[in-house]
């Protein structure tokens, strides 16, 4: 069973350890800044004395003082404009300020009259808020454009907090169109930070445009880089883009198909790269593997496994996987190695115990088949096929002895195989498993009864849950029917234990 990440589905992104941009240009007697970036606050000197109402606007015992404050701030700006066409940087740096405080003021709406701000020209006008703040930004830069880093970092303030973490909300609650609103209002103040992009990304994918999803979570992983505050938005943009490049590409044709899977596959190959412990690694090893396959490039498939074999920390799931893309791509001596070394990290994996038994059988190496095959037998004796790999080992034997011309030996094998294949069809109960799952202190076994004998069946299900060591972490018993002939019910087997790696159940008669 593949588990997945939930794709579609936007990953709840908290901003609690975001911290604002400081405010770069903080003026100075005189006008200067930094050396490498100069802003005069002083020139002319109604701007100069602009500190002191921002003072009165931050230490106002109320809100109506506070607005006032801000008021006569954008009053002073918009009266006689011309006298500050000599420093526009100084005035937008200032009004920057000013749009910062009103962005923020409790139950102020984004696009208020422009007399409520304390603008005297046009009053009635609408005045987005964010909308002007990017154009006084943008205004910063053509005036002193040695203060474009700096401006990229004061627009990461409260207004663009506010903005983010609303779209943030929104997307998380699915409220798509309220997330896109406040992405884009997100962007005008910084386009180039991720967590924008990521909201429009999973506000295109519920809308099914997986393009644009596409094109905005490459946003993220672009605009993410190394910086280790976005390294979970990155790590899922990564997993997403890829996944949906996977499907876009499954359902294309031709070179456009080519095109897609080879940016699929190499994307998969990064975020593994970049998530080395990724408890998901096994379904993104099968994921890169069908890409490679959907861009017709299956002779690059073993580079997809072949680090797992001298990987330490590889897991006996990840090995097993490994093993079965090898299988896939018909390279039988590597799964042979990848299952028996998922067997060497856990001998209690059941499904690569199998698998070691498989890949011994189409290499027709039947007599390697015994041992594995007791051991899942011993995991797993009420499953069919477990059994009848002992009838198939029997009848590779008996094959053999009779190109031989062994008759005794002929005879012996085909007793054993008419041996297991009557133990197998005599089964009263046949056991599947449908899921293992196992986490850090808890596991789950899922099993399918189904009933064989003519009789109706009532069983207890016992399952020991075991450790690297073979020792009883825990034990589970679940009574499953009555079920009828044909029928099959399912039994859920759930504890709590630490180091669980396998499980064992006891044979039902």
């Amino acid at each position: 069973m593949r588990l997945t990440f939930m794709a579609g589905v936007a990953t709840v992104v908290s901003l609690s350890g975001v911290a604002l941009a400081p405010a770069a240009l903080i003026a100075q007697p005189g006008g200067g800044v930094a050396p490498q970036c100069t802003i005069d606050q002083n020139n002319p000197k109604e701007l100069a004395l602009m500190s002191l109402k921002f003072q009165s606007a931050r230490s106002a015992p109320t809100p109506d003082a506070r607005k006032k404050a801000l008021r006569d701030i954008v009053k002073e700006l918009d009266t006689k404009p011309e006298r500050f066409t000599k420093n526009p940087g100084g005035y937008n740096f200032t009004l920057v300020q000013a749009l910062t405080m009103w962005g923020v003021e409790p139950g102020l709406a984004d696009a208020p009259a422009r007399s409520e701000l304390g603008f005297i020209t046009n009053p009635a006008e609408p005045y987005d808020i964010v909308v002007n703040m990017d154009v006084a930004y943008k205004a910063i830069v053509a005036a002193v454009p040695a203060c474009d880093a700096d401006i990229a970092g004061m627009r990461m303030n409260e207004v663009w907090l506010a903005a983010t973490k609303a779209a943030l909300d929104a997307s998380n609650a699915g409220k798509l169109d309220s997330a896109d609103y406040f992405a884009k209002r997100s962007m005008l103040m910084s386009a180039t930070n991720p967590y924008p992009h990521y909201v429009m990304a999973n506000t295109a994918n519920a809308r099914n445009n997986r393009a644009v999803a596409i094109m905005h979570w490459k946003h993220v992983i672009k605009y993410a880089a190394d910086d280790t505050t976005y390294r979970e938005l990155k790590n899922s943009s990564m997993y997403y883009a890829a996944m949906s490049q996977l499907e876009d590409a499954q359902a294309k044709t031709g070179a456009e198909q080519v095109t897609v899977a080879r940016e699929a596959a190499e994307g998969f190959k990064a975020l593994l790269a970049a998530t080395p412990d990724n408890p998901d690694a096994p379904n993104l090893l099968l994921s890169w593997a069908d890409a490679l396959t959907a861009a017709k490039d299956t002779a690059l498939i073993p580079t997809v496994y072949a680090p797992l074999l001298t990987q330490a920390s590889a897991t006996d799931i990840a090995l097993a996987t490994a093993g079965v893309i090898a299988t896939r791509a018909n390279k039988s001596d590597d799964a042979l190695k990848l299952f028996q070394a998922a067997t060497v990290k856990n001998p209690f994996n059941r499904d690569a115990q199998r698998n070691v038994a498989a890949a011994h059988y189409s290499k027709d190496e039947f007599t390697l088949m015994f041992a594995p095959t007791r051991k899942l037998v011993e995991l797993d004796p009420n499953n069919f096929d477990g059994w009848m790999l002992f009838a198939y080992a029997a009848q590779g034997l008996a094959k053999a002895a009779q190109t031989a011309k062994k008759p005794i030996e002929v005879r012996a094998w085909t007793d054993s195989l008419v041996k297991y294949q009557t133990y197998a069809e005599a089964l009263p109960v046949k056991v599947d498993v449908t899921s293992f799952d196992r986490r850090k202190e808890t596991a789950t076994l899922i099993l399918g009864v189904e009933q064989v004998a003519a009789k109706d069946g009532q069983y207890s299900v016992t399952v020991e849950f075991l450790d690297l060591a073979g020792a009883v972490v825990a034990t589970v018993t679940e009574a499953v029917g009555p079920i009828k002939k044909g029928e099959t019910k399912s039994v859920t087997l759930k504890t709590n234990g630490t180091g669980i790696l396998g499980y064992r159940y006891k044979a039902l008669k």
